[in-house]
């Protein structure tokens, strides 16, 4: 019988955590979906973590293994052995650094640098940090280009990789991204510590992220400054790093932002209901679910304008310049001093109807399953 590995085991923060969490849960309620085959699943020990308090049964996969692979180290013989010998190998996001290339080698694409290396970002870094992610993302876009199959999350990534990267278009398939299932089953949610309560009036604004350089974590610490110039209302910012991220952060920082830490799968919906907002003000990405999440929540979304955001938030966001704080303070202020509450449920309640409009996390399961049908019948 045909062997097919599923791969999650490089996956270790941020939002791909996310989607194999999601993709592996749905696929063992849909094991019938898939092709004869005998089906070997990989995960990093974060996705165990967030597979177990979504709820997956561990007796539906019969070949699961918990295995942490972290960059470089899959050129290892002792740790790339462990992926060769497949018929079709599903790594649900690359890169995946191995010796040699696979065969029938399906693999995500989200990196946004390679096909946007002249960017907000970039822009801004000093000549030396430029020159050492530019060979980074080479290195990484040589892996990409030996799979025999891309998934992208939007079009605009697809596009990117046939203008930017040549890219043959028949090898690139498109699956968007979406919210997952918990959030449609709050007996599943757990709760975050310290959140509730709080002085009254003061306006809890959320931004779940880590701290890459992309996800623009500082502009926080700007936009509070402007937002107590204003006036009127008190305002406070909520983030999720890590002990190292936090520590890395300015002392006004750490003065004006508060950090409730990393958050499970299972902790992200509540984390939304506690907030009165949700701030994306990202400079670079080929998809994020926060903005889907935030609406779903019926939370109003402050997010960066950019084609990143309004390809999956069209008119439901809304927007201001992520390198200008006081536009962004002002669109905060505007929406809570200004706005009268019609306005605000109408929005919101449009806002929700557009995500449950879109593809869901089933959706993408069998997506991806079809993708590897496909595959394996050709």
């Amino acid at each position: 019988m045909k062997k097919i590995l599923i791969n999650a085991s490089n996956l270790h923060v941020g939002g791909g955590v996310q989607v194999a969490t999601s993709f592996i849960l749905e696929l063992s309620r849909m094991l019938d979906r898939l092709c004869a085959c005998e089906l070997v699943v990989y995960v990093s020990s974060a996705v165990d973590a967030n597979l177990i308090s979504s709820g997956f049964d561990l007796t539906l996969i019969r070949n699961y293994r918990v295995i942490d692979v972290r960059g470089l180290e899959a050129l290892r013989r002792g740790v790339s052995d462990n992926f060769y010998g497949f018929d079709l190998v599903f790594t649900i996001f690359g890169p995946m650094y191995l010796p040699r290339s696979i065969r029938n080698h399906v693999v995500g694409f989200a990196q946004s640098w390679i096909i946007y290396p002249k960017n907000d970002v970039s822009l801004r870094l000093p000549l030396k940090e430029r020159l050492r992610l530019r060979l980074k993302f080479i290195v990484q876009w040589w892996f990409f280009r030996t799979s025999s199959q891309l998934i992208v999350e939007a079009k605009h990534v697809r596009d990117g990789l046939i203008k930017e990267k040549y890219f043959p278009g028949d090898r690139i398939d498109v699956v968007s991204n979406c919210v997952s299932a918990i959030y449609y089953e709050p007996a599943r949610w757990e709760p975050v510590l310290g959140l509730n309560g709080g002085p009254p009036g003061v306006v809890k604004i959320g931004y779940v992220s880590r701290a890459y350089i992309h996800k623009n974590i500082d502009f926080l610490v700007d936009v509070a400054r402007e937002l107590r110039l204003v006036g009127g209302v008190e305002y406070q910012f909520f983030v999720t790093l890590n002990s190292d991220e936090w520590e890395a952060r300015s002392d006004e920082f750490r003065r004006n932002i508060f950090n409730v830490g990393p958050l499970n799968v299972a902790q992200c919906p509540s984390f939304y209901k506690s907030m009165d907002a949700v701030f994306f003000p990202s400079l670079l990405e080929s998809f994020s679910a926060t903005p889907l999440e935030a609406m779903l929540m019926r939370r109003p979304l402050f997010a960066s304008d950019r084609d990143f955001v309004r390809d999956c938030c069209g008119v439901n966001a809304l927007y201001f310049d992520p390198l200008d704080p006081s536009a962004a303070a002002k669109k905060i202020a505007d929406w809570f001093c200004k706005a009268d509450d019609d306005v605000r449920e109408s929005h919101l309640e449009r806002a929700y109807r557009h995500v449950m409009s879109r593809p869901g996390s089933r959706d993408r399961a069998c997506s991806y399953i079809d993708i590897i049908n496909a595959k394996m019948n050709s």
